[in-house]
């Protein structure tokens, strides 16, 4: 089964991964989602993309959403094809360049851009509260984000949960129940 990549053209997470399929010359097909009219959140799409974001992508029987997760996932599957995109594998250092700038992108460059573009055309509550429905939906069916066991990904978590319920924005939230997501002790 071909890749396929659901997404707009217009939309820069979607360009981003479509960067990366170019750079490796992966074959794919591209399945247009209007995301002005709000299709990533009606059936067929809204159990692809949880938060009801493009892109998602689909490769055999994987599902994948969020453009790091994708673009990582293609330049590791396909390393040895087109322009290689990622650190060795035993580039300890190199890896640790590769999250800080990963890192630096998403919380200061992009992030500092879009927060300009939601107060200027969305309404950042009420699509904070529909983010945390889903992690909520995600909690009830396991322990922890990544699973059975407490990970470093639920601590990347924790400071900005801790946030947002001193601002009153978790406090009574079915998440809550995990102690550990709003920084309270194992």
């Amino acid at each position: 089964m071909a890749i396929k990549l659901y997404g707009h053209p217009a939309s820069l997470c979607t360009r981003r991964v479509l960067l990366v399929l170019a750079e490796k010359g992966i074959d794919y097909e591209f399945i247009n989602v209007n995301f002005i009219a709000g299709e990533q959140k009606k059936p067929p799409y809204e159990e692809m993309m949880l938060f009801g974001q493009i892109p998602a992508l689909e490769d055999g029987s994987l599902r994948l959403y969020e453009f790091r997760a994708i673009a990582r996932y293609l330049s590791s599957k396909y390393r040895d094809q087109g322009n290689d995109l990622l650190p060795a594998v035993d580039d300890v250092q190199g890896w640790a360049l590769f999250e800080k700038f990963a890192s630096v992108g998403y919380s200061q460059v992009f992030d500092a851009a879009l927060q300009v573009l939601y107060l200027k055309f969305f309404n950042p509550v009420t699509e904070l509260h529909a983010k945390l429905d889903v992690l909520d939906k995600i909690l009830a069916t396991q322990d922890y984000l990544g699973g059975a066991e407490f990970t470093v990904m639920d601590i990347l978590y924790m400071p900005a949960m801790q946030m947002l319920r001193q601002a009153d924005q978790v406090c009574l939230r079915a998440a809550c129940k995990h102690r550990f997501l709003v920084g309270e002790s194992l």
